[in-house]
């Protein structure tokens, strides 16, 4: 009962002195330690970004991202936020992946950015304005796709660099990466640039991958970090080239010309399988019932033994059957551009008593329809002959190249006096 009237008694001031305390104390505080307000900057990090690529995605703006910078002001006492600014974590904008789904048009998903503020700090703060809201992340499906290597060998002797034998093992790699990435991938280059090639050299180098452009694409894995390039200096030789024609034109048409362009190749290889190829022979070119030239092209590496390759500008050769259609034309031979090639006896001369002679050849239409009088040499053999009239003495002729006489041998008469 004492200790019950010692806390009962004079209640009211007892009360009043306790809400006097109370009230110096939240004045105390608020003098030595108010509430304020203070802007942070951070970067925007991932989180989580391991859940995305588990279910096969990843996210290609990675970079653009992290290097995004976001402005948080944050409400709270002045002690609370000194010792948020003293932290080594400070505050902290990130964007959780682990439930992002991926969106199959391809379109970026806007994820919402989260502030968080380091444990260590007990206290709470009211985020009274953050300058990002959300970001757009673009992601994508992670694949692989499979390149052959193409070797680069810069040789500083510029004379022999055709020469130079490059081969690279492993002779295709795998490229892993975002979709998008990946199919932008033109070709795997292994670049080396050896000073002096003694034998066979072998070099280590890093396989890099460039887009159509040919500029580097970056954000890429490769099956193997490394790949080995043997180079060796090569022997040259040139070789020609043949191809056959088969079968036969169209009645009425001939063929003309067989052109090989070109006729001859520079190859390199080593001195065992150079000392092998003689020539290169192309696949016969069909001409069945051609009315027209026939052209055909022919990648002439497809027709080189293993370990030969081409050298030079072309690596293509082109074969041109001309075709022309036989045409006729009628040419008169007039008396007096007939000669006697023949020798007559002594005392003896003759005379033609034709005026002219008509007479038709036949031949590819480009020659005929050039051909006149004075390409068609006509004549008479007289020896042995004696005096008298000769109405059927044959007329022989000298035709041009490709010009052939139609019908039966024309012939005049001849009067030796």
């Amino acid at each position: 009962m004492k200790i019950s009237k010692k806390f009962t008694k004079d209640i009211g001031w007892k009360l009043l002195s306790l809400a006097i305390a109370i009230g110096l104390w939240f004045m105390v505080i608020n003098t030595e330690n108010p509430t304020e307000s203070r802007t942070y900057t951070t970067t925007i990090k991932l989180q989580n970004a391991e859940a995305l690529f588990e279910r096969g995605y990843v996210v290609v703006n990675e970079d653009e991202i992290s290097s995004t910078r976001i402005s948080v002001r944050l409400r709270g006492q002045r002690l609370a936020l000194d010792r948020l600014s003293q932290s080594s974590t400070k505050v902290q904008a990130v964007v959780d992946l682990s439930d992002v789904i991926y969106s199959y048009d391809g379109d970026p998903v806007n994820v919402a950015v989260d502030i968080v503020i380091p444990s260590s700090v007990n206290n709470s703060f009211e985020i009274l304005y953050k300058s990002i809201q959300t970001v757009s992340v673009d992601i994508q499906p992670y694949i692989n796709k499979d390149f052959e290597i193409n070797t680069v060998v810069n040789y500083g002797d510029e004379g022999m660099q055709n020469l130079i034998n490059a081969a690279v093992s492993p002779s295709t790699i795998t490229a892993y990466g975002a979709k998008s990435i990946v199919n932008s991938i033109s070709e795997v280059r292994a670049e080396v640039s050896p000073e002096t090639i003694d034998g066979d050299s072998v070099f280590t180098v890093t396989p890099v991958a460039y887009d159509a452009e040919g500029n580097v694409v970056d954000n890429v894995t490769f099956s193997s970090n490394e790949v080995s390039i043997r180079v060796s200096i090569d022997d040259m030789k040139q070789v020609s080239i043949t191809a056959d024609v088969s079968g036969e034109a169209t009645d009425g048409y001939e063929i003309t010309e067989v052109l090989i362009s070109p006729s001859s190749i520079d190859v390199a290889g080593n001195a065992d399988d150079l000392a092998a190829l003689t020539s290169i022979v192309l696949p016969d070119i069909d001409v069945s019932d051609a009315d027209e030239s026939v052209i055909q092209t022919f990648n002439i590496g497809a027709y080189l033994p293993e370990g030969v390759r081409t050298i030079g500008p072309s690596e293509t050769v082109t074969v041109t059957v001309t075709i022309e259609e036989e045409t006729t034309a009628d040419i008169t031979i007039y008396a007096e551009d007939i000669t006697d090639n023949g020798t007559l006896d002594e005392g003896l001369f003759a005379e033609i008593r034709d005026d002219e002679v008509t007479v038709t050849v036949s031949g590819k239409d480009s020659i005929i329809s050039e051909l006149d009088t004075d390409d068609i040499k006509a004549y008479v053999n007289l020896s042995g002959y004696e005096a008298g009239t000769y109405e059927d003495v044959p007329l022989r002729f000298v035709l041009p190249d490709g010009v052939s006489l139609v019908g039966d041998t024309p012939t005049i008469t001849v009067v030796i006096n």
